[in-house]
């Protein structure tokens, strides 16, 4: 996962009203703890805490600095540091060491001045917030995954909660979890770790999708992909990556990942995952379209199959010698004739007194053939006679009322199926959502 860098030029913003530390430096050490009033009754500021011979080498420092003489200011800079004795004088050794080592563009030795300015307890609140995102995420780039959550939860829990900091924090957890497990995948004895990262990551992809999205389709996939070898709740993750890429490839991540997550789907249930697969453009290979036509059937559902096999064809897809889509086309035209003469009596008969079995397998057969309405209708009737299988009736009850743009009624029939739908259902009011435009937020974290 690429990671994002930018704290050199971050210190270098943060840094540029005080470059040369233009500090005021205290005429008498013995002023260091007092306070005076002004004219007027006001406090004035407590003055540093400095000795004579540390503020000698420190003033020639500065002098050197402000001439850009590196090499002199960091000799004396040097001599100041070996009398450093009170916090003060601690704090500006670190921030001048932080400014000579980026004139020198010196890693190291940034990284030991952000250290002792930090280690001071005089760091201004943004600098803290600078400061320790500094060296999180220099440790992060070195896989030092603790240290790095160590700084850069000190630097969200000052405020730095950009979408880079955060993302950054995420991945540090990731990181840690991921070298503990192995260093492939994430075990059950670290993914506990690694889920404490996402309430940072969703933080992140939420500050991106307001702002410029510019990374959060790849973090919102980022999420996706963790939470679901955490076993975490990852609904949260396809709504977000979703939301985030409304494209046909994250559909087809979505649905797969559902697919692969419930290999105990029957054909009829993994049905529901290809027909929403196909509704929302998602159908990228010849392998999808062979998975839809094993799950359908030739001989049960021809239209259906003959309708996906021409959409494939269209699409370039599907190519005219292969083997096996010629066979499922012979198939199912020989089963269209009958299938669809049968058709009105079938629907007549459910209406009437017709078994829930016999009104649920028409109502599938309608949606098969593209009767919505009647589709709805009948899966309705199925499940006031007690269809056996409620939970396939609702299913082809929601997506007949979807196909046909009804969509709020969908969303009510799919919250009501259970069981080893319910994934399948939680999908398909993704897809409501996104269609009718809700976008629903995913849950805080």
């Amino acid at each position: 996962m690429r990671r994002i860098s930018r704290f050199n030029m971050a210190l270098m913003l943060a840094l540029a009203g005080t470059t040369a530390v233009s500090l005021a430096l205290p005429t008498d050490a013995a002023l260091a703890q007092k306070e005076k009033k002004g004219k007027k009754g006001k406090e004035e500021a407590p003055q540093m805490e400095l000795s004579a011979e540390f503020r000698n080498a420190f003033a020639a420092a500065q002098t050197a600095f402000g001439a850009n003489d590196f090499v002199t200011a960091e000799a004396k800079l040097n001599e100041a540091a070996a009398v450093v004795a009170s916090a003060d004088e601690k704090y500006l050794t670190g921030k001048m060491t932080l400014q000579i080592g980026l004139k020198k563009q010196d890693d190291a030795m940034q990284m030991k001045g952000v250290e002792m300015a930090l280690a001071s307890g005089k760091a201004t609140e943004a600098e803290q917030r600078t400061f320790n995102s500094f060296i999180g995420e220099k440790a992060l780039v070195k896989n030092d995954f603790a240290r790095a959550r160590q700084y850069l939860t000190a630097a969200v829990n000052a405020g730095q909660n950009s979408p880079v900091n955060l993302f950054q924090l995420a991945e540090a957890h990731f990181g840690e979890a991921i070298a503990k497990s192995g260093g492939r995948s994430i075990d059950a004895a670290n993914a506990p770790l690694a889920a404490e990262g996402l309430p940072y990551l969703q933080r992140a992809v939420e500050a991106q999708l307001a702002g410029d999205k510019q990374y959060a389709p790849s973090w919102a996939k980022r999420g996706f992909q963790i939470a679901r070898a955490t076993k975490s709740d990852s609904s949260v993750w396809a709504n977000l990556l979703l939301r985030a890429d409304t494209g046909k490839n994250a559909w087809h991540e979505v649905i797969q990942a559902v697919q692969s997550d419930n290999r105990g789907f029957t054909s009829e249930q993994n049905l529901d995952a290809m027909r929403l697969l196909r509704m929302t453009g998602g159908m990228t290979s010849a392998s999808d379209y062979q998975e839809y036509i094993e799950a359908a059937g030739a001989a049960r559902r021809p239209t259906e199959v003959l309708a996906l096999i021409e959409e494939g064809k269209a699409a370039g897809i599907i190519t005219e010698g292969n083997a096996y889509f010629k066979e499922a086309m012979a198939t199912a035209n020989a089963n269209r004739g009958e299938y669809v003469a049968t058709l009105p009596d079938s629907i007549r008969d459910s209406r009437g007194k017709a078994t829930a079995t016999v009104t649920l397998a028409t109502a599938d057969a309608l949606l098969a053939n593209k009767q919505y309405a009647e589709a709805e209708e009948l899966a309705g009737i199925a499940i006031t006679k007690g269809a056996t299988d409620k939970e396939r009736a609702l299913m082809v009850q929601a997506i007949a009322q979807v196909a046909q743009g009804k969509l709020d009624p969908a969303r009510q029939t799919l919250a009501g199926v259970t069981g080893q739908r319910a994934p399948l259902a939680k999908l398909w009011t993704l897809y409501i959502d996104q269609k009718s435009g809700a976008g629903a937020a995913a849950p805080a974290a």
